[in-house]
């Protein structure tokens, strides 16, 4: 019996497929992102959910993670968004991924390894609107509608490109990328390149944008029940599929004034018990992205917390949750364990504890439980690299 674990709730994804849905134009489809293993609740079991519910396409960053879809039955369209090296080709083409090809040496690599193989590469053309990042320049669209028309192994289905600042509220920036795109598409039509689908929103401009749903909408963050930021908050009824637990393993009671954990940063302020649980940095628990300032106040608020650490006081520090109550951790989270301070909350050894992970910065190898019609269906740990053992779903 695992002391730590993840719940992850797939009513809830159904939940907030079908909030997602609802809101659709007509015409239009949700292509689920399940990169970063859906952005750690299991891309498998995520995708083979939403597969069962009718979605019609998946969305990941690469050609391996394309293919664990695959080989776990999922057989929808698989869009592999990232950029595709030339060793990965060949599988991706056997297994009918579909390609994202951003620039023209990746484009020739493609056609060389589909003529080898005899067999047709699905691909999406990129198209660089102001992301910066990869995508076809505007200065070679009318090249790439030449040189797909040239293309006897080359089929292009779709094309798209990503918005860069289509959860900020100055929509300007956004509505130029869309406008560009929309050149880039005019380009390609006159020089032959037809028909293709199109797909520009992401889950910010899916909610703010409805003109602009085309034929896929790519939506990853309303689908773990988040929104892109707090001003889209309230636009959807969503559902949180993760909660995150452990045991508490140790308790026991010390007088006011005792130091806990590493440098004795943390004193108790007064008679208390303290609960150790089996989470740490390894964990993930407490581990921050790196977040760049967005304005001169979210710079200041950055600097002040960090003084005050130095001298002591720590503002937002880490707290966890049992039976309800918000409970702090007494000092620095350690590498796999954690103390808590539970002042006057009566606990025991056994009792669970729910934890504020992130999900993307969770380890793997933390214990997931899956749970359908409130029915647990199976369960899945990482070992040695593998994921063990697959759940049977019903």
């Amino acid at each position: 019996m695992s002391d730590a674990w993840i719940d992850i709730d797939l009513d809830a994804i159904i939940h907030n497929y079908e909030e997602i849905t609802a809101h659709l134009q007509s015409g239009s489809k949700v292509m689920a992102v399940v990169k970063a293993d859906a952005y750690g609740l299991g891309a498998v079991e995520v995708a083979r959910t939403l597969s069962q519910r009718g979605c019609e396409a998946f969305a990941v960053t690469t050609v391996e993670e394309g293919l664990i879809l695959r080989h776990h039955g999922i057989k929808e369209m698989i869009l592999v968004m990232g950029p595709v090296s030339l060793g990965n080709m060949e599988e991706a083409i056997l297994e009918d991924l579909h390609l994202s090809i951003s620039d023209f040496s990746m484009l020739k690599n493609c056609e060389t390894v589909a003529s080898r193989l005899g067999k047709k590469a699905l691909i999406h053309l990129k198209l660089e609107t102001g992301m910066g990042r990869t995508g076809f320049l505007e200065k070679e669209w009318e090249e790439l509608a030449t040189t797909l028309a040239r293309g006897e192994y080359l089929e292009p289905v779709g094309v798209f490109t990503h918005l860069a600042r289509a959860a900020q509220r100055d929509s300007s920036y956004t509505q130029k990328q869309y406008e560009k795109f929309q050149e880039g598409i005019e380009i390609l039509r006159e020089g032959g390149i037809h028909n293709l689908m199109q797909h520009i929103c992401n889950s910010a401009a899916f909610l703010d944008y409805p003109q602009w749903h085309h034929d896929f909408v790519r939506i990853g963050t309303l689908l773990i029940g988040h929104f892109p930021s707090p001003a889209f908050k309230g636009k959807l009824n969503l559902k949180d599929p993760w909660t995150a637990k452990a045991r508490i393993l140790h308790v026991r009671q010390v007088p006011k004034g005792a130091y806990v954990g590493y440098q004795s940063i943390y004193r108790t302020k007064k008679d208390t018990s303290l609960a150790v649980i089996p989470v740490g940095y390894a964990d993930g628990f407490g581990v921050q992205p790196h977040l760049v300032p967005q304005g001169l106040w979210d710079f200041i608020k950055i600097v002040i917390k960090n003084f005050l650490a130095l001298c002591g006081i720590y503002l937002g520090q880490e707290s966890v949750s049992i039976k309800g109550h918000k409970v702090k951790v007494a000092g620095k989270i350690g590498m796999q364990i954690t103390v808590l301070d539970l002042g006057d909350l009566s606990v025991e050894p056994g009792e669970e504890v729910i934890i504020p992970l992130r999900r993307t910065q969770a380890n793997p190898r933390i214990l997931r439980r899956y749970w359908l019609n409130k029915r647990l269906i199976g369960n899945r740990i990482i070992k040695e690299g593998i994921s063990q053992p697959d759940p049977e779903y019903v």
